[in-house]
């Protein structure tokens, strides 16, 4: 079975590619610091398709998950500033 990797978050997309597999596709992602979503795509990643609200349209397409970027994890565990909601506390 052919198939790529799509990911999307508010700033870019990118998929896998004959050179970049699905762990420098990650890395790709978490350098812009924005979550993203990870789709398993079947056909080849030079196939052309819709996507629609960051979603492939293509038959057979997994979505996989949502990932927090690195930096958005240390920061909420750090920011000391940010409300937690009435009436709670840190």
């Amino acid at each position: 079975m052919t198939f790529h990797f799509y990911a999307a978050s508010i700033a870019q997309w990118a998929t896998t590619t004959d050179t970049r597999d699905l762990p420098a596709l990650i890395e790709l992602m978490n350098k812009d610091g924005f979550d993203f979503a990870l789709w398993f795509v079947p056909g080849e990643h030079t196939s052309s398709y819709q996507i629609k609200m960051y979603q492939p349209q293509v038959d057979g397409a997994k979505y996989l998950g949502h990932f927090t970027a690195p930096e958005e994890i240390e920061d909420y565990a750090t920011d000391e500033t940010r409300s937690y909601g009435k009436g709670a506390t840190a």
